[in-house]
Order: structure tokens, then C-alpha cells, then sequence
């Protein structure tokens, strides 16, 4: 922190007019490479930095921009104890060299931040002093910084006895923290690894040593947009969130001790009017409850002004936050003590087309009608472990909307190729509305078309009180030569309520994607979920960059109604950019949405590699309605795998009746 230093870049592509956008406040100066040959041309970009006077300890995008387009987000931590790095870490270090307490590095016994990386199943460990009496605090930052790694540290005394422990610390996610007190003086041990000892390719983290204060636990989780909230880290640490100039688009917002080492801490941002417990009187809607279940088992009940014929959301934002253990569990009852209502611990919605049932539910959600007579609503907050305690609290929001749905794109940026295209997937989750939603970009500027984006209305699976998603798909398209951005396209899905009133929903985007190695195994559990960072408060980035090799289209070119759905069949055509391309022998297809449908029998015509033919089936669980369809095929170009994504055409799917007899034909 407050040091200038240089930044160096690792890629492709890095070539003349190659700059850094980030938001951290320092200024960022190209160097003269100083690594060069023809192997090394793109490969390094340098730049001096030169951190301003209000850069804080925290965490700071950092994305290359050049004339052919976006890189990804990497994160960049700013700490205020001197650095040093792994020795096992350093290029043409030895593999497995400090895994074990007999060839430890040894750490100082000041402040220190080590960087360091985790290579598959193995363990990194370190020796440092310590007196008797001795504090000593050691932190692991590993996803709060991107990685993907899910860190374990252990304290062991000489002996290798383990005196200390930590894997998922209460306001760290799923990063580690442990405060020891040394016995005896002599020498200690840290070890680190992996909680499943997996190899991941996001896999640094930061360990960070020395005595210092740091956040315990935050109440409130949240406040009101535009106010000034008094926030507690303990009964001694208090600091103020100051949300008086909170933009319109930030949700969250990170506060911390003041000259804390430790990074920031999440803090939510609402609209709506708030209050903290306890609470004696019945609440007007819409508003936010700040509470905490003080003790184990205990369950905190609220009263709710209503009406007959109101309809209710109840939400709970407590573990999705990253700063409450809750599992929260919400149930309404009546002035006469009737449940209406109950949401956080039911299972899952059967999903027939995802045979990966491994999932982990969010914050609970309660959509409800009040009933007839009733004024007064009752709202109860348990732990579904009934557990209670520091680190359990939660703030509970109340608003009158009978249907809404919230729109998340699934990508970070996009680098739309020059006379091409590229696909956008974009989810929306349904609560309480299941018409059709229309995406749609509001501020694409000249030089871009933006198609498809069709959502179709709720998918026909079994269905319960929590979320539904359905998907969709935006594909942007570049004209020849343009050259466009970067910018930021801001997204939108219409859709329209039973009484023809229009409603607009801006799209969310994720600012980083990092993959974590095992979700496809086990499921999208909390270890293996991808990490994002909505917190950037980006749209979606975008720039034109080079064109790819060929393009494709895809047309409708037969139809056969079948007694248990349609049989379409379909062409696809590449058009190269030079001549004899080795195009591929088969694509990929989505008919966005579409639940029970096979894509079967695709063949390249042997006489024109370039085009070919594949069948598309649907059966009786297809839901009746249109559909974009999209192409996408594979071609390799320097070692690099290029995908080729078509325009979509629409079609449209009629309701199979026992009385439909097969015939044939032709359209679009």
C-alpha cells in the first residue's frame, strides 16, 4: 500500500496500444518490454504503478484493453504489511519442496504477506518463531482474491502437534483465519493446502502473519441507499458505512476497521426503508429487518401490517451475503396462528433434464396471497439446524410485488469477432412471473445487431416455492470492419403482466467467471460454484476484435409432424475467408429453452464439406411456443480454438394432439 511498483502482465496479444482499465486509484505507465525475442512477442505487457493517497487496503480489478478486444479480470490484492513470495513458487523452483516441517520456509517473525500457490495435492509449509504469550494472527486470502482454491490452515507446535485449526471462517467465505497464542517459545508451524486437495488452475493465494485487529462479525449485515449506518464488528469495534453516495447500480459496498490489515468486509446496500431489532410494534410494507438470532434454537417473529388480496415477497439475505452462517428457514402464519406460508426447507425443484441433482439452496424466498379477513401477518426466522449465536445475522426484506424476475448474465465480457458473432447466455429467475421474457441491448451503437434473446415462459417441470430459471440466449453480431468499444452493452428483459403492463428488469453482470475444478463431479455446491463478483456493478464489457476464419448460418429446410412432437430438420453453411478451410464435420445446436429435445443424425455433405444436415426432435414435454435456435461450430487457428456462432432463426413449436398426422414439408 502507498508504494509504486511494476505490474506485470502474462497473456497473448499484448502488443503496442495494449492498456489497463481497473478502478484502483493509481496511475498505470506503459514500460518498454523487458523480455524480447520472436517466442516472447505478446506474451508480457509492463507497466509502472503509482498508487494514489486514498488507495485502501482492498481488492481491485485489473482487465487489458488493445485494438483487438477485452481481456478477462484478474484480481489484484493491496495489503500493508511488506511482501515476499514462495520459494517453491519462484520459476524453476523444485516441485514439493517446502511440504513437509523438515524443508519448511521459514517466514520472519514481523509482519509479513507471502504469495504463494497450491499445486494440486500438496501441502505448503512454513516455519516461524514465536515467544511464549505470543499473538500471532494467520490469514489466508484465496477466493476473496480470485483464486479458486479453498484453503485449510493448520498451526503446529515443534512436535507436530496441531494447535490451531481453520477452514471456513465466519466474513471470509470460504477463506481461513486462525489467532493463536504461542505456549512456549521455539519454532511453529503453518501448513496450507486445499480442502479436497484439488488441482485448480486459479490456484495463488496470499498468506498473511503478524498481530492486528480484525472484523469478528458485522451488524447490521445492510442498510438504506442514502444514509448513514452504524455497524459493529464487536462490542468494541464500531465503525460508520457511509451509503450516502452509493451509486444507483451498487448493491454491496465493503467496510472495515480503520488501518485493519484485513481485507473489507461485504455490506449490503436496499431501497427500502429500515429498521432493527427488536421490533414491538407491527411494520408497515415494504421494508428491512435487520436482525440476529442471538442463541441457539431461537426464532424471531415479526409482525406485518397487510391487506386481503395483498401479494407478498418475504426474502432472506443472511448466507448468500458471505457474512452469516444462517441457513435461514421463513414462515408466515395468521392472526388466528394458521401457517400460510413456509420457505427454507423444502427440497429442491425437480429439474427432469438435469440428472445432477448435487445442489446447494440459496436464501430462502416466500411468495404468498394474503387471505380473506386477514390484516396482520406474523413472520418467524429460525436456523434450519436451529443454530444461533455470533455470525447468524440476517436482514429480512418485505415488499408488495405479486411477480418479478431477475435477469444474471452467465459471462463476463465479450469480444465481438469483426463480421461475426457471439453468443450471450443470460438467466433468468422466475419469482412469481412465468410469462415470456424479450432480452434486448438498449445502447448497442452502430456497427452491432443484437438478435434472439427469447426466453421462453416457465419450463414444465415440478415446481415449489423456490426459484425457477430459464434460459436464454442474446447473439451480438459485428458488421465487417467495424470496430467498436470497449464499452459497456446494458441489457434488458421485457416482459408483459396479465393486465398488458410492461415490465422492465436491467440485467446483472458477473464481473469475473472462475471455474472451479469438480463442480461437473459433485455438484454446484458452495466449494464448487463458479466465482463471481457482482459487486464490480459492471453490465456486460465488449469490443470488436478480429475477424474469425469463416462464418455460419443455419436455415430450416424440412418439417415432419410427428404423432409425439415435430422433426425438423435443419442445414448449416460455413463461409471461409480463404480458400480449402478445414471447416468442421459437425455443430453444435440449441433450440434456446426447449426442454426433451435430441439433435441427431448430423452429416457433413461429402461433396461440400463446407455445409451439412442434422434433425432436431421434440416431444409432448416441449412446451409450445418459438424458440431461437443457434448453431455454434469449432475450428482451430494458432493452436487456439475458435467457435463459430450463426445468427439465430426463430421457429415455432405447436401443441402435439393425438389427432396430428405425420406429413412433410418445408419452412422457417
Amino acid at each position: 500500500k502507498g508504494r509504486p511498483f511494476t505490474l506485470t502482465i502474462v497473456g497473448r496479444e499484448l502488443n503496442e496500444g495494449t492498456k489497463i482499465w481497473s478502478t484502483m486509484p493509481a496511475s498505470f505507465t506503459a514500460m518498454a518490454p523487458e523480455k524480447t525475442g520472436p517466442m516472447l512477442e505478446g506474451r508480457y505487457a509492463s507497466f509502472l504503478v503509482e498508487p494514489k493517497e486514498e488507495l485502501a487496503v482492498g481488492v481491485y480489478p485489473i482487465r487489458v484493453t488493445t485494438p483487438d478486444g477485452l481481456s478477462n479480470i484478474q484480481f489484484f490484492a493491496v495489503g500493508s504489511f511488506p511482501e515476499l513470495s514462495e520459494e517453491e513458487s519462484r520459476p524453476g523452483a523444485l516441485p514439493n519442496s517446502n511440504d513437509g516441517v523438515e524443508s519448511a520456509q521459514s517466514l520472519p517473525s514481523t509482519p509479513v504477506t507471502l504469495n504463494g500457490m497450491l499445486r494440486g495435492a500438496e501441502r505448503d509449509v512454513f516455519r516461524v518463531s514465536g515467544k511464549a504469550g505470543e499473538k500471532r494472527v494467520f490469514e489466508v486470502e484465496a477466493r476473496r482474491v480470485g483464486s479458486a482454491i479453498d484453503p485449510v490452515v493448520r498451526v503446529l507446535d515443534a512436535s507436530g502437534k496441531m494447535i490451531a485449526r481453520s477452514e471456513d471462517t465466519p466474513l471470509l467465505g470460504l477463506d481461513s483465519r486462525v489467532e493463536v497464542t504461542f505456549p512456549r517459545e521455539g519454532y511453529y508451524y503453518v501448513e496450507l493446502h486445499d480442502a479436497r486437495y484439488s488441482t485448480q488452475g486459479y490456484n495463488y493465494y496470499r498468506l498473511k502473519t503478524g498481530a492486528y485487529q480484525y472484523p469478528k462479525e458485522i451488524f447490521p449485515l445492510g442498510g438504506q441507499r442514502g444514509k448513514q449506518v452504524a455497524v459493529s464488528f464487536s462490542p468494541t469495534q464500531k465503525v460508520t458505512a457511509d451509503l450516502t453516495k452509493v451509486g444507483e447500480k451498487e448493491k454491496q459496498i465493503f467496510v472495515n476497521l480503520p488501518d485493519s490489515p484485513s481485507l473489507p468486509v461485504p455490506f449490503a446496500v436496499g431501497d427500502d426503508p429500515e429498521v432493527t431489532e427488536p421490533v414491538t410494534a407491527a411494520l408497515a410494507v415494504p421494508v428491512t429487518v435487520n436482525g440476529k438470532l442471538s442463541q441457539p434454537a431461537e426464532i424471531d417473529k415479526y409482525q406485518l401490517q397487510v391487506s386481503p388480496g395483498d401479494a407478498l415477497t418475504l426474502r432472506i439475505e443472511a448466507r448468500e451475503l458471505g457474512t452469516s452462517k444462517l441457513m435461514a428457514v421463513i414462515t408466515a402464519y395468521d392472526e388466528k396462528g394458521t401457517k400460510i406460508g413456509r420457505s427454507g426447507d423444502e427440497p429442491l425443484a425437480e429439474d427432469f433434464f438435469n440428472v445432477n441433482q448435487s445442489r446447494t439452496a440459496g436464501d430462502p424466498m416466500l411468495r404468498l396471497d394474503v387471505p380473506e379477513g386477514v390484516k396482520t401477518l406474523t413472520v418467524t426466522v429460525e436456523d434450519l439446524a436451529l443454530r444461533g449465536g455470533p455470525g447468524y445475522a440476517y436482514r429480512l426484506n418485505a415488499q408488495k410485488l405479486a411477480q418479478d424476475f431477475k435477469i444474471t448474465l452467465n459471462v463476463p465480457y465479450v469480444n465481438v469477432p469483426q463480421g461475426g458473432s457471439v453468443a450471450v447466455p443470460v438467466t433468468v429467475e422466475r419469482r412469481g412471473f412465468d410469462g415470456d421474457v424479450q432480452l434486448r441491448v438498449v445502447n448497442a451503437p452502430q456497427g452491432l445487431k443484437v438478435e434472439g434473446g427469447y426466453v421462453v415462459a416457465g419450463a414444465p417441470v415440478k415446481e415449489n416455492a423456490r426459484n425457477r430459471n430459464s434460459r436464454g440466449v442474446l447473439v451480438v453480431s459485428s458488421e465487417p470492419g467495424a470496430t467498436v468499444g470497449p464499452l459497456e452493452l446494458s441489457i434488458e428483459g421485457v416482459g408483459t403482466l396479465p393486465n398488458g403492463q410492461q415490465m422492465v428488469r436491467k440485467a446483472e453482470g458477473p464481473g469475473i467467471v472462475v471455474g472451479v475444478n469438480g463442480a461437473t463431479l459433485q455438484g454446484s455446491v458452495d466449494r464448487q460454484r463458479p466465482l463471481t463478483a457482482y459487486w464490480l456493478n459492471l453490465d456486460l464489457p465488449a469490443a470488436t476484435t478480429e475477424p474469425l476464419p469463416a462464418t455460419v448460418e443455419v436455415s430450416l429446410v424440412g418439417r415432419k409432424r410427428m404423432e409425439e412432437g415435430d422433426e425438423l430438420k435443419f442445414r448449416w453453411k460455413f463461409t471461409g475467408k480463404q480458400e480449402n478451410l478445414p471447416y468442421p464435420k459437425s455443430v453444435s445446436a440449441d433450440m434456446v429453452g426447449a426442454g426433451d429435445v435430441r439433435v441427431i443424425d448430423a452429416r457433413q455433405d461429402p461433396k461440400d464439406p463446407s455445409t451439412g444436415t442434422f434433425l432436431m426432435t421434440t416431444t409432448k414435454l416441449t412446451r409450445p411456443s418459438k424458440y431461437d435456435v443457434i448453431v455454434t461450430g469449432r475450428m482451430m487457428r494458432n493452436g487456439q480454438t475458435d467457435e463459430i456462432v450463426s445468427r439465430p432463426i426463430q421457429i415455432e413449436i405447436e401443441e402435439v394432439k393425438s389427432a396430428n398426422v405425420a406429413a412433410s414439408g418445408s419452412g422457417r
